[in-house]
């Protein structure tokens, strides 16, 4: 999927959970961080030498939600909905990963992966997807439940100076 089918499913599912969007606006295109050029050339592909290596695998998402959650009930409720928010989007990058041939790992090896083979990324099935976030979107502005509020709960800088004050007692 292209960077900007993933933003807008990392949108739609914060909405979804009513959490910030920004964050997992972020946390959406993340992952594609693995597609900067200087990965080194092989004809094995490994879980850590090519795109939709590690930082597509499902244990991440899960992992990041598990530490958000974490943070969140013993640290600083606020910044710990922004990680959970972060966290979302990035689950959304995989999900929408999920339905292209190539799909992502599941296990310690770059293969056997999780795809449904349903979209190739910038093609006909991509529009159809992106056509069917941006309705689903569209419902949650008619409807009320997403809004300029969504963006961010709170004033970001206002929580970080609150733990900072907490951490130094």
């Amino acid at each position: 999927m292209t960077a900007g089918t993933h933003i807008l499913g990392g949108i739609l599912l914060a909405a979804l959970f009513h959490l910030p969007v920004i964050p997992a606006a972020f946390g959406s295109v993340l992952p594609d961080i693995d597609l900067k050029k200087g990965l080194p050339k092989r004809q094995n592909r490994t879980l850590f030498n090519s795109h939709r290596g590690i930082t597509h695998h499902v244990a991440i998402p899960v992992t990041l939600i598990l530490l958000s959650l974490y943070f969140r009930d013993n640290y600083s409720y606020e910044l710990g909905r922004y990680l959970l928010s972060f966290s979302i989007g990035y689950v959304s990058h995989i999900l929408l990963d999920i339905l292209n041939p190539l799909g992502v790992p599941f296990t310690l090896k770059y293969y056997p992966r999780l795809s449904l083979k349903f979209v190739r990324s910038g093609k006909l099935g991509e529009i159809f997807v992106i056509l069917t976030l941006i309705t689903i979107l569209i419902y949650f502005i008619d409807s009320g439940e997403l809004n300029y509020t969504s963006f961010m709960d709170k004033d970001i800088f206002e929580v970080l100076k609150k733990l900072i004050e907490e951490v130094r007692g």
